[in-house]
This record gives C-alpha cells, sequence and structure tokens, in this order.
C-alpha cells in the first residue's frame, strides 16, 4: 500500500478548503420569493440537472411564499373596513 507524499497531505487539505471557498452560497426563498423570474429560470435548470441542492429547494420554495403571502393580504383586506 502506497502513501501519499508528505507535501500532497498537507497541500491537498488547503486546495479543497480554496474551492469549498469559491462556490457560491445558495440564495434564500425570501430572495426567490421577490425574485420570480430567477425562481422560474433556476427551476428550469435544476429540472435540467445544471443546478442542485438548496439552490432548487429554495426556488421553489421562494415563489410558493410570495403567494402565501399575497394570498394572506387579500383576506386580511377583506376585513378592513
Amino acid at each position: 500500500m502506497s502513501r501519499a507524499h508528505p507535501t500532497c497531505a498537507r497541500i491537498a487539505p488547503l486546495v479543497m478548503a480554496a474551492l469549498a471557498a469559491c462556490a457560491p452560497q445558495p440564495r434564500s426563498a425570501s430572495y426567490f420569493a421577490g425574485h420570480l423570474a430567477e425562481a422560474k429560470r433556476v427551476l428550469a435548470a435544476c429540472r435540467e440537472g445544471r443546478v442542485r441542492g438548496a439552490e432548487c429547494q429554495n426556488a421553489e420554495a421562494g415563489p410558493l411564499a410570495a403567494a402565501d403571502a399575497a394570498r394572506l393580504k387579500m383576506y386580511r383586506q377583506g376585513f378592513a373596513p
């Protein structure tokens, strides 16, 4: 069984950390609630497999939250004098 070179063993975690830092954080569901066209584009990319993970979940949840908020606003307006 061969062992990795000691220098590689020290550099590998640094390289992995640098690559992880380059990945953008997923946008929140509240972001997508305010940017419905962007949510639509991301959902299309999710269906094609180009985007995965929390970004897809948030792009799906955002418009639903916006619709719920609009529905609640209309409901409350029904009780206004």
